[in-house]
């Protein structure tokens, strides 16, 4: 079983590559230099497992999709905002409020649409200010976007009953939070239109939705993958669970199913399928990279099969407990290590994470080592749309350079997180 478990291990470390840093990618006389960084150990995102997929017998948790609303599939929570704007029929010129904390594919879709972007402040626990909120609002104002952060439920009651008094449009947004209750309101309960991000709560390639909460006139006719595009997006599924030693028993297929298509590539010079691969692998790539790619072109495509299946079937109250405890571990490990301060100190009943925010000092010391020894983890918003500077909101210019988010999700082990701490904690306690 030893030499079994080595093979798998090996195997994975092969199939796990190297990126180009966003972050520590720099400048020098005038030329970018790129700097090169492993991919990393763990999975930032769930990848699906043997045992995830009889999780289906399991109890089913509250989650955004009880409301019953109407649905838009879309292939990542982004395009739902343009949809989302679509279907309130968005004036040209239109203000639409959204937090200074984002990520700039939150921006984009209102700048395409021909709506302009205002931004207001958030507060030191990720709640809008409510305030701030007030003295943007204009005659100009249609919507408000707010955000519930990392899996937890904002004031997203008073954002609601402000834009009652004020006549505007609520757009939750919920890309980062799929189960849990606060007050007795389930995930998404607030908002006219909350966007769905299935991928950061389920093993997908890709996958979001835009809840409607009145039915709409008109929905739009989402174009289907084809067959071949579907069966590229299963078998990226299977290779990406491969990376991290998941589904090993399925590696026979895999190196089959490549030997193959090599020999065919090999003695086919002009094939529309194999061009048909490429191009939906590019597209892959396109929602894998990250935070900062937005293509308007792709507002109408609708996920793959098993991208739209996967969260029906395997939602499952272990998916809400093993967050909540990883969690709060890590959590208590984080609060013993230099420089460190959690966000959210509290995990309120109810509540379901999806990463864990760690505001650490000076994070720019230490992120280059954290790339090196291939952390899993992800800075939400650490390129911010040019508009928002520390004068905008102190606390959204102060995050997006020292916050960063760790993985919590059901597919990690406790060795998974075991190392995590350990590993952050020995590149703090050195750099001392």
């Amino acid at each position: 079983m030893k030499i079994i478990e080595k093979y798998v291990k090996k195997y994975a470390a092969a199939r796990r590559g190297e990126f180009i840093s966003q972050t520590t990618t720099r400048m020098l006389d005038g030329q970018n230099v790129y700097r090169h960084v492993p991919e990393a150990n763990i999975s930032v995102f769930p990848v699906l497992s043997f045992r995830s997929l009889f999780s289906f017998l399991d109890d089913k948790p509250k989650n955004v999709y009880d409301h019953g609303y109407a649905k838009i599939p879309v292939i990542a929570a982004r395009y739902a905002i343009a949809h989302a704007l679509e279907q309130i029929q968005m004036s040209p010129g239109a203000e639409i409020l959204i937090p200074a904390y984002h990520c700039t594919v939150m921006i984009e879709p209102i700048i395409k649409m021909g709506g302009k972007p205002v931004f207001y402040k958030i507060t030191p626990s990720l709640d809008t200010d409510i305030n701030d909120v007030h003295k943007k609002i204009t005659p100009r104002t249609q919507a408000i976007i707010a955000v519930n952060y990392c899996g937890f439920i904002q004031n997203m009651a008073e954002v609601s009953i402000l834009c009652q008094k004020k006549n505007l449009i609520l757009i939750e947004d919920c890309a980062h939070s799929f189960f849990g209750q606060k007050n007795d309101v389930t995930v998404g309960g607030h908002g006219d239109y909350i966007l769905v991000s299935a991928r950061k709560f389920f093993p997908v390639n890709e996958g979001g939705v835009l809840l409607i909460r009145d039915i709409p006139q008109n929905l739009p006719q989402q174009r289907k993958p084809n067959f071949v595009i579907s069966l590229k997006s299963f078998l990226t599924l299977i290779e990406r669970s491969l990376k991290f030693e998941r589904l090993w028993l399925l590696i026979p297929v895999i190196e089959l199913f490549n030997f193959f298509k090599r020999v065919f590539k090999n003695h086919t010079k002009k094939n529309i399928e194999s061009n048909q691969l490429s191009h939906h692998s590019s597209e892959i790539g396109i929602i894998q990279e990250g935070e900062n790619t937005y293509n308007h072109h792709m507002i109408n495509k609708k996920p793959a099969f098993v991208d739209s299946l996967l969260p029906a079937f395997l939602n499952s109250v272990n998916i809400t407990q093993c967050r909540r405890k990883y969690y709060l571990w890590l959590s208590n490990e984080f609060k013993k290590m230099p420089n460190c301060k959690l966000i959210i100190d509290h995990l309120s009943d109810g509540i379901v994470p999806f990463m864990l925010p760690v505001y650490i000092e000076n994070l720019e010391k230490y992120f280059p080592a954290f790339e090196d020894a291939a952390i899993p983890m992800q800075r939400f918003a650490q390129f911010l749309w040019p508009d928002v500077t520390a004068e905008t909101c102190p606390v959204s210019a102060d995050y997006s350079k020292n916050v960063i988010l760790f993985p919590c999700h059901q597919e990690l082990s406790q060795q998974d997180i075991q190392w995590l701490a350990s590993t952050v904690r020995h590149i703090l306690e050195q750099s001392e």
